[in-house]
């Protein structure tokens, strides 16, 4: 399963999709990662397990979407310099066991990501 990653669709699709069949958005991020399902979200974005597809092995990874829910023009741009700052941290503090690494960090159709390791284990809940 693909999951689209379109905020306004979010629809699951077929295994080996380009394009949501709803929506029609892509369904890679830089050609590279795809979401297989949402694992939550929260109050500043979304995060997806996904996959990194240039890798032989296709391992897991986490795709962190910034989708802020705040309204106004300088809670939005704050939101977004936090966002920003989250991914300096992560490539300051590298590898380490407690904390997942930092993959990759850009910006596309419109919307900043994060793409992490993913830890498999049990959530804080």
């Amino acid at each position: 399963m693909s999951q689209c990653l379109n905020p306004d669709c979010l629809h699951s699709n077929p295994k080996g999709c380009q394009f949501c069949q709803k929506c029609g958005s892509k369904l890679r991020l830089v050609e590279r990662y795809y979401a297989k399902s949402i694992l939550g979200q929260g109050g500043f974005g979304r995060t997806f397990l996904a996959v990194d597809d240039f890798k032989p092995s296709k391992p897991p990874c986490v795709i962190k979407q910034f989708l802020p829910q705040a309204q106004g023009t300088a809670t939005l741009e704050k939101a977004a310099q936090l966002f920003d700052q989250e991914a300096q941290r992560l490539e300051l503090l590298g590898k380490h066991s407690q904390i997942p690494e930092l993959l990759a960090y850009f910006t596309a159709d419109n919307r900043q990501y994060l793409i992490q390791e993913f830890i498999e284990g049990d959530t804080l809940q």
